[in-house]
């Protein structure tokens, strides 16, 4: 099992490791703390295992939770969260991708296309998504994906010199 917080209950634990929440995104048995995303199971039998992990998800709930506090605040009535399934896109290598948007499915290149132009849309400010798809452009051309190495420090140990070298049979 995973790390779980302090104060928050082992009982209300469930499938994933995820913390189980009320209808409002609120922890069970606790008032005033929210859990959004692929944190959260939000059972209700719509969703018998929660909501999916993805960044949609945890978007609409964080928007959600903040109307709630507010609803909260003022001591007015809250809502209950409601998922709007927008689709799905996955890119799958180049020129290759997986669109789901409900009734319309798409793969291969058109898919790719419809990837690369919902990701630039949703990028903030104009200036990001133009050198967001001038990179890509240049990438794309040069066959350049950029590294994706995560790196890290090296530190040399000291190991300790054997004097002694053990003999072969050879």
């Amino acid at each position: 099992m995973g790390v779980i917080p302090a104060g928050i209950s082992k009982d209300i634990i469930v499938r994933g490791n995820r913390i189980k929440t009320d209808n409002i995104c609120r922890i069970d048995g606790i008032s005033n703390v929210f859990a959004i995303g692929d944190v959260a199971a939000m059972i209700t039998e719509q969703t018998p295992k929660g909501h999916p992990g993805v960044a949609q998800v945890a978007i609409q709930q964080g928007v959600h939770v903040a109307k709630t506090i507010i609803h909260l605040i003022n001591g007015e009535p809250t809502e209950p969260f409601k998922y709007n399934d927008k689709g799905s896109l996955a890119t799958i290598g180049r020129n290759k991708a997986v669109a789901d948007l409900g009734k319309f499915k798409f793969q291969g290149f058109f898919a790719w296309l419809i990837w690369m132009f919902v990701h630039l849309v949703s990028l903030l400010g104009f200036r990001n998504k133009i050198i967001v798809f001038i990179n890509w452009v240049g990438s794309y051309f040069t066959y350049n994906g950029g590294t994706r190495l995560i790196i890290r420090r090296f530190i040399k140990e000291d190991v300790p010199q054997n004097t002694t070298m053990p003999k072969s049979d050879g």
